[in-house]
């Protein structure tokens, strides 16, 4: 099962060595939202004022563009024991488009890319990339959205979840969502979504040591609700329902399915984005059955909780937590638990200087697989990774088109069955904006 519980980073950093789990949380609305909706800018952008890109104008309909090129150094770009250092050249671009008419109709679409090179160490180059396309139309009371996103990623070695190999694994994952906001005469809400994604590994190359990774290919299909009371306004007190639904796309020969369902049920309250503070809790409980029962039943209590202060419009603090099931993403059948939190500080400095720091903890913890698939590619004893982080950042804005960033990270991760090691990643980069 899939639960996705967004964290919220408190700047654009350039990093290019955080760790994450596999499940792409920032990719996806919160949950209690409907598909297709775009996020309010943060408040240091309305603050930079004369120093805000502006995008291209034509009617209702706003093009934004943007582009940077980083260069700098890595001290371990293979992100394992005894891993090289190099050189680092990282080249990023986004080109949006969004339209919006009336009170609540909006269409958007979006395509972004981010190119890492290592001079030093040519194996450990990637691209990712991504586009998405949405929208919301307002039926006067009630609301419909529908959003796709496409994403060509690649997995690293410290990686929650990930496969343990010296060289980035690529994967692309396809989502769809389609959710209904049906608002009654009083102050309930409720919103029926769904959300279908579908993984696969096409693009690996297999080695004698390593198969091909197709037996990872798998569609998740997560259907949900979530009833919401209106306290005040944009103050919500919310139960949120979900079921998901795993099928594996090809089932290795003697080994048991894969393909589980779970549920889960979480209640909490939405304080909304009334004066400086935005808070938001979630608790509740979680299950997944797996179809062959040698594999037997996972339980865990799950958490998600935010809290955002602006004490001045040039200043937040965001901090994020996060408890639950994640997806058994590689080798480790039985899922693994997901436990992480994330601090950031943002300050407009002078209007045109932007300071910005984080500190970070993801801590996963795989039980082991069923003795029966002990010589099996599935197999996994039982091991847990943690990654630490901290990081710092400051953009100057030139004018509403140029800025230039230089930023420092600092982390201690490890891979699994690994002790920790330290990677430390400086960067300065030139951006441009439309």
């Amino acid at each position: 099962m899939v639960i996705r519980l967004g964290l919220t980073a408190a700047a654009p950093f350039l990093s290019v060595d955080s760790a994450l789990a596999q499940v792409i949380d920032n990719y996806f609305p919160a949950i209690g939202s409907g598909a297709g909706d775009l996020s309010e800018e943060p408040a240091q952008v309305r603050a930079m004022g004369a120093y805000a890109p502006l995008g291209k104008r034509y009617g209702p309909l706003r093009i934004d563009a943007e582009g940077s090129e980083s260069e700098g150094y890595a001290n371990n770009v293979d992100r394992n024991v005894g891993g090289h250092s190099s050189a680092v050249i990282s080249t990023q671009g986004n080109l949006s488009a969004v339209s919006r008419w009336g009170k609540r109709d909006q269409v958007h679409g979006s395509i972004s890319v981010d190119d890492i090179r290592y001079p030093s160490r040519s194996i450990q180059n990637r691209t990712n990339w991504t586009a998405n396309v949405g929208g919301v139309h307002d039926f006067g009371h009630d609301t419909i959205g529908v959003s796709y996103t496409h994403l060509a990623l690649v997995q690293m070695p410290t990686d929650l979840g990930a496969l343990i190999v010296n060289h980035p694994v690529p994967y692309q994952v396809d989502d769809g969502r389609l959710s209904y906001t049906a608002t009654t005469h009083g102050r309930f809400s409720f919103i029926p979504q769904v959300d279908v994604q579908r993984y696969y590994f096409d693009n690996f190359a297999p080695t004698p040591s390593q198969p091909s990774q197709s037996y990872r290919d798998r569609v998740l299909i997560t259907e949900g609700v979530t009833a919401q009371y209106e306290m005040r306004q944009d103050s919500h007190i919310l139960l949120v329902m979900q079921g998901t639904e795993i099928r594996y796309q090809t089932q290795l020969t003697g080994a048991p399915s894969r393909d589980s369902n779970g549920a889960s049920v979480m209640a909490g309250y939405d304080f909304g984005m009334r004066g400086p503070l935005r808070f938001r809790a979630l608790v509740g409980y979680q299950t997944r059955r797996y179809s062959a029962n040698g594999y037997g039943t996972i339980n865990s209590p799950m958490a998600e909780a935010e809290l955002s202060w602006s004490p001045t419009r040039l200043t937040t603090a965001t901090l994020s937590v996060r408890h639950g099931i994640e997806d058994s993403a590689f080798e480790n059948v039985v899922g693994y638990t997901f436990t992480g939190a994330r601090i950031g500080v943002t300050h407009t400095y002078q209007r045109n200087i932007v300071f910005s720091a984080y500190g970070q903890i993801q801590k996963a913890n795989y039980p082991s697989a069923p003795a029966f698939l002990q010589n099996t590619v599935l197999y996994q004893e039982r091991n847990n990774q943690t990654y630490y982080g901290v990081g710092a950042e400051v953009d100057w804005l030139i004018n509403r088109h140029m800025r230039l960033a230089a930023n420092y990270d600092f982390s201690s991760q490890n891979t699994v069955g690994s002790g920790q090691f330290p990677i430390h990643t400086f960067l300065v980069g030139f951006h441009l904006s439309l």
